[in-house]
């Protein structure tokens, strides 16, 4: 394979605003490539919901699903496949490499362990795998003998933009003390609950799940959180509560990096790669038990000054260190390494 200096990039994943895949889309543009995403509604124009069910339970419909992605992708004549989905059959990879068999077909696994579903990208014979947990890609690398890479999720610096605001002044006009974004699952609301039992004011955004106490309902504002009015409150906030999913290992969740990206002052859970990430001493700004949160929330809304002087360090080390932009950058290095090298002395 020759080595294009623009490539053209086929994204198989959601076209939603603000979703992985968009910004992948949109940092490969930036950098000069022509990209686009396909998503399954493309080929068969059904919700989300009964794709997904229907894929689960129905094997021919999984199979002509990924079957029709496939042709999609073809038709196209990408240089290069980035698939972000999880669920769909490995026939997907096995038709796209049989007519296309120049072309690396890439996997980015974003989520936690849990949601890996039936296993179908270790099942696919994908050219390269790419994920944001360590764990996962020692087991692909070492136990499945895949071609595993580790990479990091990030922040897209057009989207996640700080507002033109004293940060000071952003507290003010929100009044939020503690603000928690997200899916709203059992596990992140019992944490919440203890948070408001301690006497802290909490307001939650985004989408909720069962099971959730009428104390929590109280505090939930139904609004899922995007564009502008994500900078606004996020930076707003005196403290983003980020409780990342019970399933992230050693990882963190795209919202760590939002946050800082936007210049917002963030307590998350502790976690080995922020080491890795992190512009300020760890400690200061994560916590390993409720407690321990619940003091450090305490002491932060007490003392305004050090908060947004942390808050301004992370700004500026995730704005040089954590962008989608040199996240593509460094897969792109990757593929250009470890795939192309081998298409070319196969003579395709």
């Amino acid at each position: 394979m020759q080595k294009k200096a623009i490539m053209q990039v086929s994204i198989l994943g959601s076209k939603a605003f603000d979703s992985l895949e968009y910004h992948l889309c949109d940092s490969l543009r930036t950098l000069g490539h022509t990209a686009s995403i396909l998503d399954v509604s493309d080929v068969i124009p059904v919700s989300p919901k009964i794709n997904y069910w229907g894929s689960r339970f129905i094997r021919s419909y999984d199979r002509l699903l990924s079957q029709r992605l496939a042709d999609k992708i073809v038709n196209h004549q990408p240089d290069l496949v980035l698939v972000v989905y999880r669920n769909l059959h490995p026939v997907l990879v096995e038709q796209i490499k049989r007519k296309l068999p120049a072309v690396p077909v890439v996997q980015i696994n974003p989520d936690a362990l849990s949601n890996l579903e039936k296993q179908q990208i270790i099942a696919a014979d994908f050219d390269c795998y790419f994920s944001k947990e360590p764990y996962i890609v020692d087991f692909l690398r070492n136990k499945a003998g895949r071609n595993a890479h580790y990479l990091p999720e990030g922040f897209n610096p057009r989207i996640h933009q700080k507002p033109p605001v004293e940060k000071v002044v952003a507290e003010w006009l929100t009044n939020i003390d503690v603000l928690v974004f997200g899916n709203l699952y059992a596990y992140r609301a019992r944490m919440v609950e203890q948070l408001i039992q301690a006497g802290i004011k909490v307001a939650v955004y985004g989408t909720k799940g069962p099971y959730i106490s009428l104390a929590v309902e109280s505090v939930f504002r139904q609004q899922y959180l995007t564009g502008a009015a994500k900078n606004r409150l996020l930076y707003g906030a005196k403290i983003v509560f980020n409780n990342f999913h019970y399933a992230e290992i050693t990882s963190v969740n795209q919202k760590y990096f939002e946050i800082n990206g936007i210049g917002g002052f963030q307590l998350c859970d502790y976690k080995p790669t922020l080491d890795e990430y992190t512009g300020v001493p760890a400690d200061q700004v994560t916590y390993r038990t409720m407690e321990e949160a619940i003091d450090k929330i305490r002491y932060y809304l007490a003392h305004a000054t050090e908060r947004h002087e942390l808050a301004q360090q992370q700004y500026q080390h995730f704005q040089q260190h954590h962008t989608f932009d040199r996240r593509v950058v460094n897969l792109l290095r990757i593929v250009d390494a470890h795939l192309l090298p081998a298409y070319a002395e196969s003579g395709t």
